[in-house]
């Protein structure tokens, strides 16, 4: 779970996640010395495709899958319905998310090693997920939806209450680049390869 100035809608979360999987190692990556128990804190931002990278580096060390959690949702079910969505997708390439957008979603160590990392120039968020579903697309692979990884407790742009003129540059920014990235906006794009080199 990456957090950036959420700690106080994360920590009912997490005293909640440490009994849904209590045999499972959450990864906190705090980028902004909220002083979080056990959490990875960052001197810096990393922002959130790093902040993504990390996660999946130090979860694969020890596992084929990494679930991703935004800061401001609570799931509200255990590693039994992960299990099972995961399973249904016959497959050892996975990539999961909820109907809420990319606030949850799970990736396996095959698909991350097959679509490569999350692109850390769209910093500090905004269109790193946008990238990945493009770049899965090339590759011939569509992401799955299941309803049943919705959270419980969502929250849209939290981020936004905490610091609006830093998600408005942000947001406008990275659709720039997506821009010159890849041609056009999702679902606009004209090139097959970044920068159409």
């Amino acid at each position: 779970i990456p957090t950036l100035n959420r700690y106080d809608l994360l920590r009912p979360s997490l005293e909640r996640y440490k009994v849904d999987f209590p045999d499972v190692p959450l990864h906190i990556i705090d980028n902004g010395n909220q002083s979080i128990p056990d959490a990875i804190t960052m001197p810096n931002n990393l922002g959130v495709a790093a902040s993504w990278n990390l996660i999946c580096d130090i979860t694969f060390e020890n596992s084929d899958y990494a679930v991703i959690l935004n800061d401001d949702i609570y799931l509200g079910y255990g590693t039994d319905t992960i299990l099972k969505a995961i399973e249904s997708c016959g497959s050892d390439e996975v990539f999961l998310r909820s109907e809420n957008s990319w606030s949850m979603f799970i990736i396996s160590k095959a698909m991350f090693s097959r679509i490569g990392r999350f692109d850390e120039d769209f910093y500090p968020a905004y269109y790193e997920d946008s990238d990945y579903i493009y770049r899965m697309n090339l590759a011939g692979i569509t992401q799955t939806i299941d309803k049943s990884l919705n959270a419980e407790i969502f929250r849209i742009s939290s981020s936004y209450e905490k610091a609006s003129d830093l998600v408005n540059t942000a947001m406008q920014m990275n659709r720039e680049r997506y821009i010159q990235k890849w041609g056009g906006l999702p679902l606009l794009e004209k090139f097959t390869k970044p920068y159409n080199l």
